[in-house]
């Protein structure tokens, strides 16, 4: 049985960044590139709980940001009208309070607001990672979904849309860990992607990335094809991995999803470095 302990989140120091909050996992060292892990829509910097633990035991340094009104942070009237570029403000207020290198990785709707802010900063990230991402609207091909009603903000998912799509775990688990800490979302973000209104210009991205798919995904929101066109669309590297579920940052089999992205970390940076010899 999988276990969902998300308890390190509550523990580690945080900081304001913009209307959002900011939790240091592993301080930056050695100048090496900071992971700053962007959670998607329903959730907080809290779900990143599992990546924060192994990448801090790797020696790398991370973060996770809660984006304004998730994570426990407050709901006000704005929330319900805050969309996807409202939050790429605090991806981009997070980077800045970092001094050296960042590389952005986004979970799902949570890539939108990171591929925003990595080509529309003045400061270009050390890279991005897409993990299960949103399309932008200007990808060829991208699948639009049902809109959501505008005036009233989106309950979160329950224990069967927890189960079957985000933990891809078998229906006797209990996932009471993962539904307590879900928010309800705006609907601006949602339909934000919904009805793909969110346009990212490729030819802005300077940064080098990698983009995973979940093999368990729903394939109404993520059809066979979308995530390899979406790194193709930023020249990204791609892999599917097909034992993960949406949610791959907590699923059963998470830490296998890590190990891919320490890979690429390694392979890039440890690349990087020969290159300044």
């Amino acid at each position: 049985m999988p276990s969902f302990d998300f308890s390190l989140t509550d523990r580690l120091p945080s900081y304001p960044a913009g209307a959002g909050r900011l939790l240091l996992g592993a301080p930056p060292s050695h100048g090496q590139p900071l992971l700053l892990f962007v959670h998607g829509a329903y959730h907080g910097a809290w779900c990143y709980a599992n990546y924060l633990s192994y990448f801090a035991r790797q020696d790398i340094a991370c973060a996770a940001l809660d984006l304004p009104g998730h994570g426990g942070l407050p709901q006000d009237a704005t929330f319900l009208h805050a969309g996807i570029r409202d939050l790429a403000v605090s991806v981009q207020r997070a980077t800045d309070r970092m001094e050296g290198p960042v590389v952005l990785v986004g979970h799902s709707m949570g890539a939108l607001p990171v591929l925003v802010a990595a080509t529309e900063m003045a400061r270009a990230p050390a890279g991005v990672v897409l993990l299960a991402p949103s399309p932008p609207a200007n990808l060829p091909g991208a699948a639009a979904l049902p809109t959501v009603p505008e005036d009233v903000l989106r309950a979160p998912p329950g224990d069967v849309e927890i189960r079957e799509r985000f933990a891809g775990c078998a229906a006797d688990v209990d996932v009471s860990a993962i539904r307590q800490r879900l928010c309800a979302e705006s609907p601006q973000v949602l339909n934000d992607r919904y009805a793909l209104r969110v346009a990212v210009n490729p030819f802005a991205m300077r940064s080098q990335g990698l983009c995973l798919e979940a093999g368990r995904d729903d394939p109404a929101r993520h059809p066979a094809g979308q995530d390899r066109a979406i790194a193709d669309f930023f020249g990204f590297e791609h892999q599917a991995l097909a034992d993960q579920p949406h949610a791959m940052m907590y699923g059963e089999q998470w830490e296998s999803s890590a190990a891919v992205l320490l890979d690429w970390y390694q392979r890039t940076y440890d690349r990087r470095r020969r290159g300044t010899r």
